[in-house]
């Protein structure tokens, strides 16, 4: 009963993470379920879907075909729908029925790629792990296929870790690159949200990876063992604190070692900020920076990467574990998505600031807030 949400819905899975990094790609993605996944991704997790011409599929999982195993059905579908299309890459990304059966979707993947010449990937998701596990792992299998060791570029970076599960429609991405420009940064590639095959092939002609999630470290880490590109993890958010970021990434280019920028320890934390690791730190950062105010937790709801934690934070892995987090009367303010306001008593004397976050509220939410750099400061000087 431990894993029960009454208040809140179930956050972004694993399938989802590796259907974003596809996206924008030329890709055939087929989801093998009954149809319950293809459409939680569509309707919920992917902002760019309606409007947009990107072929993701349902398998049409049917209960006989999971009893018999019919592989061969699922491989005459995607054959016929890459006669159609002319695609570039195809992929069959699972889900908890599969999972349940056993199928084997890499050796599905390959046998599909023998009989098409098409380069296709077999996810084994399951549904039952979070989006960042899921675009990490989609991410680095394109990277492992089609991006071979490469001189590095002086001075040029990768936002590794983009997906809209995290920036929704990519305001805040914008943002970023124009920050950059700014500061005379070129962006070789924004993996994985915005970006081509082509862009994928150069990505190892960066100097640097700019890990702007939890997914992105994750990335980053892969890039730095096969291509010896060393990254900075972390977000520029707020004035003080971006100039900070220009100092470390300076700091990377010419030591060539990694760096993740996290705050400081404290004790008896009295702010908590709940939501996506990476993200949360850089409020962190910011809020030490432009408001001097240093006692924050960081409350983490897709699991805790110890790399980036300090020891005053959190893991929380259900409801209810969050919702005890944000009722313990050390807080005085809590920053997190909309929803979960609703985990509060409501005669609460917290101070709630809504920070949006598609992975929980979907579009319910609104759009996730712009603070990259000076937005960051008119951001809190709104909600003062």
């Amino acid at each position: 009963m431990a894993a029960l949400s009454i208040f809140l819905p179930p956050f972004s899975p694993d399938y989802s993470g590796v259907s974003s990094v596809l996206f924008d790609l030329k890709t055939v993605t087929a989801m093998h379920d009954a149809s319950g996944c293809t459409g939680n991704y569509t309707g919920y997790d992917e902002p760019r879907w309606y409007g947009s011409h990107s072929p993701i599929f349902c398998s049409g999982l049917r209960e006989i075909d999971a009893i018999l195993g019919d592989d061969e059905k699922l491989i005459q579908k995607m054959i016929a729908a890459a006669n159609d299309l002319h695609p570039d890459l195809m992929a069959l990304v699972g889900s908890p029925v599969p999972m349940v059966i056993g199928s084997d979707l890499v050796g599905i993947a390959a046998e599909l790629e023998a009989r098409t010449g098409i380069p296709s990937f077999g996810f084994d998701t399951t549904g039952t792990e979070y989006y960042d596990k899921g675009a990490a792992a989609a991410a680095i299998a394109l990277l492992h296929r089609f991006t071979d060791p490469a001189e590095p570029i002086p001075g040029a970076v990768n936002i590794v870790g983009a997906t809209p599960l995290d920036f929704g429609t990519g305001e805040s991405l914008d943002d970023l690159r124009a920050f950059l420009f700014e500061n005379e940064i070129a962006v070789t590639a924004c993996l994985s949200m915005g970006y081509t095959l082509d862009d994928l092939k150069r990505a190892s002609s960066a100097g640097i990876n700019l890990a702007v999630s939890r997914t992105g470290l994750l990335i980053a880490d892969f890039m730095e063992q096969r291509y010896g590109i060393p990254y900075l993890c972390g977000l520029p958010f707020g004035d003080t604190a971006s100039r900070e970021y220009l100092d470390a990434l300076q700091a990377v280019r010419q030591s060539r070692r990694s760096r993740i920028l996290k705050g400081e320890a404290c004790e008896d934390a009295e702010m908590l900020i709940l939501g996506e690791q990476v993200q949360a730190n850089a409020i962190r950062l910011a809020l030490s920076r432009e408001c001097g105010i240093r006692r924050i937790a960081v409350g983490c709801l897709f699991g805790i990467e110890p790399r980036l934690a300090l020891p005053q934070d959190r893991d929380l892995p259900n409801e209810r574990g969050i919702m005890d987090e944000m009722r313990k009367d050390r807080y005085h303010t809590i920053i997190a998505d909309p929803f979960l306001q609703k985990l509060l008593p409501h005669d609460t004397k917290k101070r709630f600031l809504p920070n949006p976050h598609y992975a929980v509220s979907s579009k319910l939410g609104g759009e996730p807030s712009r603070m990259v750099s000076r937005r960051f400061n008119q951001w809190i000087k709104e909600r003062r």
